[in-house]
């Protein structure tokens, strides 16, 4: 038998009962075990939803469906980290890199003109950066409302505050403490780690947003 679109709402809700609440956990996990489910009440007409759902969901062992949950999260964070390998070939490889670049000579400009305020002037820049991931960060949450409950979109989301953090913590205990020549030259690696990161999380996000028109034109 084929499973009905009310059946498969009734798999969605008790999927989502049992605290897996991510929407494209819950298809991936819905792909796993209609099918399954299909079966059983093909050779036992007599079996309901319900109890041909729970006999599949004691199928998957001890840890029920957290092992599929578990498999998307490992093959999200593989399709982050390509990303952005991704995101770095794009800047070295089209008219984005004019944006490090730009960024770059500014500071060695400002360090030959002023260098009695270069860190101050570092110290600036990470707090327009810091204004400005958290600007990104908030914006992405109000306008992509709609795939907030998707795990591919929280994970890539998630990176923005974790490099606060670290570039929090170089900019306050490390670069005021070593010469300019050498905060230089770590600032411009972090400018292009970090616009890689965001050119990932963009990526990851289109790919959510295609993953959403999917499901919902089903």
């Amino acid at each position: 038998m084929k499973l009905s679109a009310e059946q498969i709402a009734q798999i969605k809700s008790w999927i989502s009962k049992r605290g897996f609440t991510h929407t494209d956990v819950q298809y991936e996990i819905i792909d796993h075990v209609a099918s399954a489910i299909e079966d059983k009440m093909d050779k036992d007409p007599d079996l309901t939803l319900e109890i041909a759902f729970k006999q599949v969901h004691k199928s998957f062992g001890v840890f029920g469906f957290q092992t599929i949950e578990e498999s998307i999260a490992s093959k999200l964070n593989k399709e982050l980290r390509d990303s952005y390998g991704r995101g770095i070939k794009q800047i070295f490889s089209s008219e984005k890199l004019f944006i490090p670049i730009l960024f770059i000579l500014s500071l060695i400009t400002f360090y030959q003109s002023f260098p009695e305020y270069f860190k101050v002037f570092c110290q600036s820049i990470f707090i327009a950066s810091t204004v400005g991931a958290l600007i990104y960060y908030f914006v992405q949450y109000r306008q992509k409302k709609y795939i907030k409950n998707y795990l591919s979109f929280k994970m890539a989301i998630a990176i923005i505050p974790n490099i606060l953090v670290v570039v929090g913590n170089l900019s306050i205990n490390f670069l005021k403490n070593i010469h300019p020549n050498y905060a230089v030259v770590i600032f411009s690696i972090l400018v292009i780690v970090v616009y890689a990161i965001i050119l990932g999380t963009n990526q990851m996000i289109e790919k959510t947003e295609k993953l959403h028109k999917l499901y919902k034109s089903n």
